[in-house]
């Protein structure tokens, strides 16, 4: 039986907003992009299809999303099917996008680059958009380098090998091809008010989902100051 990750936690308990600032952030910045019916978009890691359906509504946008998690992925058809959207749902990773180059205007991705392997996942981006598209990531950062073991005890609740700083994300978006970086938002997580979308009923939860839960607030509890996010915006 495989280990039960924190991904696997969001899907149990149909967290939609685990990223810091919850939906509230996600509408501010949509709300101001040049976005338009004719905008081809991909969101990665879309989840329940929340935000991919919110942008649809917003724009009429043609709008492909991909998740890993089945059951995220059902969530997300649910989702598109009642709510009679004509968004493209696909499974696939950040790592290897089952599209051709140059197939998109914009690409969203709401604390899921992080997961992944950054680097194989930001070159897969810069493939898939187009000469004049860009990218909006809002992904976790460290507010300094960490030591071995605080790395170590990060992944064991994340599975996240390696955590960077602003500067580090920056120097990987600019060798994956990205010229126009700007770093829109960001704070600590102990400076983000926390999202009432992403506190879970108790009521007869697994023990292991329970554990992972745990896990994860201690560690917003310990690393609050040292944690954090960035809003990237990145034109090719």
């Amino acid at each position: 039986m495989r280990n039960f990750t924190y991904i696997d936690l969001l899907a149990f308990l149909e967290i939609e907003d685990a990223h810091p600032g919850g939906f509230e952030l996600t509408k501010r910045l949509f709300n101001n992009l040049p976005l338009s019916s004719e905008s081809k978009i991909l969101e990665v890691g879309c989840g329940s299809g929340k935000t991919a359906s919110y942008l649809y509504h917003l724009y009429k946008s043609d709008i492909t999303a991909i998740d890993i998690n089945r059951k995220m992925l059902r969530k997300a058809m649910q989702r598109f099917k009642h709510e009679q959207v004509p968004i493209k749902l696909h499974a696939a990773s950040a790592e290897n996008l089952p599209f051709s180059n140059n197939s998109f205007d914009v690409i969203i991705s709401e604390s899921v680059t992080s997961f992944t392997n950054v680097k194989k996942s930001l070159n897969e981006y810069s493939r898939v958009l187009n000469d004049n598209g860009f990218i909006l990531a809002i992904e976790m950062t460290t507010e300094r380098l960490l030591l071995e073991d605080e790395q170590n005890e990060i992944e064991s609740v994340y599975g996240i090998k390696q955590t960077y700083t602003e500067n580090e994300w920056i120097s990987f978006i600019k060798n994956a091809g990205f010229k126009n970086i700007k770093v829109i938002a960001g704070n600590t997580i102990s400076n983000v008010p926390s999202s009432s979308s992403s506190s879970p009923s108790f009521q007869q939860l697994p023990s292991s989902i329970l554990s992972m839960y745990y896990k994860h607030q201690e560690i917003l509890f310990r690393f609050g100051y040292i944690l954090g996010y960035r809003v990237f915006l990145c034109h090719k």
